[in-house]
């Protein structure tokens, strides 16, 4: 990915690529139509060359760079990221070519089955200051992911914050870090109309949390030189039990 200007240019497969324009234009629709959140504009699709064009946004910070120098502002912005992805569930549909499952463990239950945003973490969710919006980037699915995930349970989006919550917690910041209020005022916004996904998540969905916060975590020191990793895993450890203990909902 690199900046021109006030372009953003990613390269990439041109399957993948097509895939992740179409989902962020149809996300960009519902943005507009519901004015819970704003996406980037895509600014040009070549996918002969395999080349995707956003707008550029100045002047955007992360919600996770906003917890960090705890502003007032958070819980407000996280209910509201709450409330956007259960819109962007309820409303993104993309072509059946382009339905891409999660792995069988996230598609076992029909009834939950949703297009997903496939990597809604911290880095991908913004506050733009100038206009108070927040802005929801990156539409194409995780790394771990392997980009391609389209489609499974709506849960996976909703753990796949969770636990980004916890284990994106910078050091600085460990010891006043109240990741428990902040999961439960996204979830409350999740769950405004559909109480029932709390305590599902409480009672069906804490092994299967439990196991994707340890294969992210250690997908992510294997990025890592290995003394990096080292580090990495260690403080892990430290913000590990925590997250564990945590159910959903319960202060």
């Amino acid at each position: 990915m690199e900046i021109i200007g006030e372009i953003i240019r990613k390269t990439g497969k041109p399957d993948t690529l097509a895939t992740e324009a179409a989902k962020t234009a149809k996300a960009y629709e519902i943005g507009r139509d519901c004015g819970l959140f704003y996406v980037p504009k895509i600014i040009n699709f070549n996918a002969k060359a395999g080349v995707l064009e956003f707008e550029r946004l100045d002047g955007i910070i992360t919600l996770l760079d906003m917890a960090a120098r705890q502003d007032q502002r958070l819980f407000e912005l996280l209910k509201k990221t709450g409330q956007a992805l259960a819109v962007i569930h309820e409303n993104l549909i993309l072509p059946a070519q382009m339905k891409h499952e999660l792995p069988a463990e996230w598609v076992a239950c029909s009834g939950d089955n949703v297009f997903i945003h496939g990597d809604f973490a911290g880095f991908n969710l913004c506050f733009d200051e100038s206009t108070g919006r927040l802005v929801i980037l990156d539409w194409s699915s995780a790394p771990l992911l392997r980009n391609v995930a389209t489609y499974g349970s709506r849960f996976f989006d909703i753990i796949w914050f969770v636990i980004f919550i916890f284990y994106g917690a910078p050091r600085l910041c460990l010891f006043n870090w109240d990741a428990p209020a902040m999961a439960n005022a996204f979830l409350a916004g999740y769950a405004e109309n559909r109480p029932e996904i709390i305590q599902r998540l409480s009672c069906d969905f804490q092994p299967l949390m439990r196991r994707y916060y340890r294969k992210t975590v250690w997908y992510l020191a294997k990025q890592r030189p290995w003394y990096k990793a080292a580090r990495y895993l260690l403080y892990q450890l430290m913000i590990y039990p925590r997250f564990a203990r945590y159910r959903p909902g319960k202060d």
